[in-house]
């Protein structure tokens, strides 16, 4: 019982923040309606989900993935407590999921498969040209034309954009899946 309880609240916290992202981004819904207030036990908090074996754990993923918004941003930074740079992000996150990413964006895209960017799914990485390289930037598609990302120190944090964005869109140079 007890394990059946952490399990279900460790997919409680790593669903939550993509319904909250999910609702937020959908205009034709109007706003939220009023959710009464449920007392939740407070176990310790729990270790990072890990994927035991087998496939990628993608609703996960995306799901911590978007939970990283808000976080700094932090030239050379890969944990939530300090702060992140793009590639840092991607490796925390997929690191996470017991999935090793190279240190760097241009590395991460020599190493994983290509993709169409009309296949893109959840979980993908999404490379950029934003210094001149065709793969200095990363981030991790949400799904629904979305993505988690650190840009910059001007930006100052972990956000999430839309691939649509005239800036990111006209930078934007592929894709790669990381698979098991």
């Amino acid at each position: 019982m007890t394990r059946a309880l952490s399990t279900a609240t460790r997919c409680a916290r790593l669903l939550l923040p993509l319904l909250a992202l999910l609702v937020s981004g959908c205009s034709l819904l109007g706003p939220a309606p009023e959710v009464p207030a449920v007392a939740m036990p407070r176990p310790a908090p729990p270790a990072p989900a890990r994927v035991p074996t087998g496939d990628l754990d993608t609703l996960g993923l995306v799901a911590y993935a978007a939970s990283m918004q808000g976080k700094p941003y932090v030239s050379g930074g890969q944990s939530p407590t300090r702060g992140f740079d793009c590639s840092g992000l991607v490796q925390h996150v997929f690191g996470t999921f017991d999935f090793e990413l190279p240190r760097n964006a241009a590395s991460m895209a020599a190493q994983l498969p290509q993709i169409p960017l009309t296949d893109l799914q959840a979980a993908d990485l999404v490379f950029f040209n934003t210094q001149g390289n065709p793969y200095s930037h990363v981030g991790i598609y949400l799904g629904d034309g979305r993505f988690v990302h650190a840009p910059s120190p001007r930006t100052g944090r972990v956000i999430i954009s839309a691939m649509s964005n005239s800036y990111w869109n006209g930078r934007l140079t592929g894709a790669r899946r990381p698979s098991l």
